[in-house]
């Protein structure tokens, strides 16, 4: 009989490796109210679309050609707003080098025709969703049809609550 060698690896099997798979994992999902019941109401010249599905998608179209687009994201965890500038620009209008210089550069600082301006509500530290959805439409996708920003800053509600405490910073 031949002696074990003392380097040799114990002749034990390895135990299997189990895995969930990806679709066995925990869902994070949010019950939303239909988007149609959360959707803000927008002023004059604005009107609502009809969709096929209200309870997800909600839509908006201005005379203009703009359009707003609403999104409940799969498991209601965000919903997905855009904005669509329309296919026209307003006309330079005839005057000085000046005047002409200031109209070209605000039509070079909004949204160019055809181009899309997207921003996400977080619904999971949304207290009130219908508020905070219009809020969002009104102080972040409308305005970029004039001015477009470089970036959309999100607060959390952690933040609102220090600057409410605060008060104004000098």
């Amino acid at each position: 009989m031949t002696e074990p060698d003392p380097f040799d690896r114990p002749g034990t099997t390895p135990a299997p490796r189990r895995r969930r798979p990806a679709f066995a994992g925990p869902r994070d999902e949010i019950d939303l109210p239909p988007l149609d019941q959360l959707a803000p109401t927008l002023d004059p010249p604005w009107s609502k679309e009809h969709t096929d599905t209200p309870d997800r998608t909600a839509a908006y179209q201005h005379p203009d050609g703009h359009r707003i687009g609403l999104r409940v994201q799969p498991r209601g965890l965000a919903i997905q707003t855009w904005i669509t500038a329309g296919p026209d620009l307003p006309p330079i209008p005839d005057g000085t080098d000046i005047e002409q210089a200031e109209a070209q550069a605000a039509t070079d600082a909004r949204l160019q025709p055809g181009r899309t301006w997207h921003a996400v509500l977080a619904t999971r530290n949304s207290k009130d969703l219908a508020d905070d959805l219009g809020a969002l439409v009104r102080d972040h996708l409308l305005p970029a049809l004039a001015h477009k920003p470089k970036h959309v800053s999100t607060t959390t509600d952690e933040q609102k609550a220090d600057t409410t405490t605060e008060g104004p910073t000098t």
